[in-house]
């Protein structure tokens, strides 16, 4: 992932009017992502998405933005390479190779990859001054260089845990949301995307990421979360410290987010109106879910992330020596978040109109605007439903607010403190978060077993593609699209469960058949609520989510199943534990078609 997302592209796109790493990093990231996730749905549309044109995207963008960041002047360069490489087949044919000569040629690529970084690197150390002298002349002091290590670490550390903790332990899903993500990745591979209003950009570049690895798309979703996630709070930093220049406030708003410290945990007084409490239900109840949403990363996340870094470039458009490489980025940046949440666009149109009267403006103006926004869609009765998006990364909004609050205290708090006023003040919210607004433990509503989704995925694995079918609850359909059929335990269980008592019934299907049967069902440990008449008759709620209903299903599939099994010798248990078994029918030659 860095090098696809970082080196390569950063060797590429050199932009080398723009004066630091960060804002050069973020640049090459941006038109990557630009290029793989349209590039991914073109190929998609045409039908011709596999790993091989996913890699010719991504060279082809590459590859033009290389030959821009030189002037379009590469032409003797590739006339140069064509002469080495003739010479050298010519010298090949003639005297032929020898292993150390094939190991040197085969490392050229990582040489010269290894001297542009070097070259690069260089170009960032100023000529002729030390590093300890450019601190001193930026007031850096020694406490305040172990102060900013200890909390750079503490983000670093707290950031990776609390978003890589449950991909990397659970297989099954967090969010709900997370399953259609799944299911868009698996129809882009199988190319097979349905029509939509909007351009799912998370999907192709999950899909991108699946065809270039080999690993199953259920892992690279997990996992793609989870980085974007860690993205964000780095966007965070990236964009605080362009906007203030206040390292200390740069650090209180990353580390805000990265520790997430926007959990609700104080009741709400009855003694308020009714649609105050109402509004800060729905308040509390999203802050809640963010923490799971971290690292169960939708759309909406990865375009609060563009925005971010939208409002990060902007930052250099001032300068005319920089204005083309930046108004390029920001493009990009803008161009992504009308894509995927044009709700968030007008975010970027306060900080566009606070950035007239200066930075510090800018960043005042995005940062109320967020929260005060995302308060108004919290708002019973829909008075302002278009400020859903903003109302669901409202914590990413509280993030800003918070390195806006730390900096102007610590400005007052020069009057007192002076120079210490920064160190002071962020030891000290370091010190009472960690004590008192540190993250519970989530409460994760899983809709199935973990052991269910790991079995999905291995029968996709085992068996031969479309040679099987897969009869299991909805959240199975997204894991094991495009590799066999699937079809509805509810409605499999209604159709057949009164013929399987004919001794001479065999089951319609022409694959082999796997059905997925709860001996334990999967019942959520929450007391339920109040819900209205349209939940109540859909049929996924009736079968999956209410626990009388998934209960009576798991009881009569389970019946069905072993009443099919005892006339039918040839059946088996393909996996069976304390909560689980998942039968295994052979198709039969001289099976039963009735109508259904």
């Amino acid at each position: 992932m860095t090098m696809l997302f970082g080196v390569l592209p950063l060797l590429a796109f050199a932009q080398t009017s723009l004066p630091s790493l960060a804002s050069r990093l973020v640049g090459a990231f941006v038109r990557t992502v630009m290029t793989i996730a349209i590039g991914s749905i073109i190929w998609t549309k045409l039908g011709l998405f596999t790993w091989l044109t996913a890699v010719l995207v991504y060279a082809i963008g590459l590859g033009i933005g290389w030959i821009a960041s030189h002037q379009w002047r590469a032409q003797p360069q590739f006339a140069q390479l064509g002469q080495q490489i003739a010479i050298a087949t010519i010298d090949i044919f003639d005297r032929g190779i020898s292993a150390p000569q094939l190991r040197r040629w085969c490392l050229l690529p990582w040489h010269a990859m290894q001297a542009r970084l070097d070259a690069r690197s260089k170009q960032l150390v100023p000529k002729g001054k030390p590093a300890t002298a450019t601190a001193r002349r930026q007031g850096w002091s020694l406490p305040l260089v172990i102060l900013t290590a200890i909390v750079t670490i503490a983000i670093i550390s707290s950031t990776v845990w609390l978003r890589f903790e449950h991909p990397l332990t659970e297989f099954r899903y967090s969010h709900p949301d997370t399953y259609g993500q799944l299911l868009l990745t698996q129809q882009i591979l199988a190319r097979d995307l349905p029509t939509s209003d909007r351009l799912p950009i998370f999907a192709s570049l999950a899909a991108f990421i699946s065809a270039l690895s080999g690993v199953h798309p259920i892992q690279v979703v997990h996992l793609l979360g989870a980085i974007v996630g860690t993205t964000i709070v780095l966007s965070i930093g990236y964009t605080c410290g362009s906007l203030t220049k206040n390292g200390a406030a740069t650090l209180a708003a990353t580390y805000s987010l990265g520790s997430y410290l926007f959990t609700w945990q104080l009741p709400i007084s009855t003694r308020l109106p009714p649609s105050v409490q109402q509004c800060l239900s729905v308040l509390r109840d999203t802050l809640d879910r963010g923490l799971i949403r971290t690292w169960a990363v939708g759309e909406v996340e990865l375009g609060a992330l563009f925005a971010i870094l939208a409002i990060g470039c902007s930052t250099q458009i001032a300068r005319a020596s920089r204005r083309t490489e930046a108004l390029i980025n920001t493009l990009c940046c803008v161009l992504l978040v009308g894509i995927i949440a044009p709700d968030l666009l007008i975010l970027l149109l306060f900080a566009g109109f606070g950035s007239i009267f200066g930075r510090q403006m800018a960043f005042f103006t995005v940062s109320v605007a967020w929260v005060v926004l995302g308060v108004f869609a919290a708002i019973p009765g829909g008075y302002f439903p278009t400020f859903g998006s903003v109302l669901t990364v409202l914590p990413i909004g509280l993030s800003l607010l918070v390195g806006l609050l730390f900096s102007a205290i610590a400005t007052a708090g020069r009057l007192l403190l002076a120079s210490w006023s920064a160190p002071v003040c962020l030891t000290i919210f370091i010190a009472v978060t960690l004590n008192f607004s540190l993250p519970p433990v989530p409460a994760i509503d899983y809709l199935e077993y973990d052991a269910t989704a790991r079995k999905a995925v291995e029968i996709g694995h085992l068996f031969p593609h479309h040679q099987w079918t897969l009869v299991a609850p909805v959240e199975q359909l997204a894991q094991v699209y495009g590799r066999g059929w699937y079809e509805d335990i509810a409605q499999f269980t209604a159709k057949y469960q009164e013929r399987v008592a004919s001794p001479s019934f065999n089951f319609p299907h022409q694959t082999t058949l796997l059905v997925i049967t709860e001996k334990q069902p999967f019942i959520l440990d929450k007391p339920e609520y109040p819900v209205p008449y349209s939940v109540l008759v859909d049929p996924t709620y009736r079968n999956y989510r209410s626990p009388s209903g998934r209960t009576k299903l798991a009881a009569a599939t389970l019946q069905l199943c072993e009443t099919y099994r005892r006339y039918h010798p040839d059946s088996r248990i393909y996996y069976e534990n304390d909560r689980l078994r998942i039968y295994q029918f052979r198709p039969q030659a001289n099976a039963l078609t009735a109508p259904p």
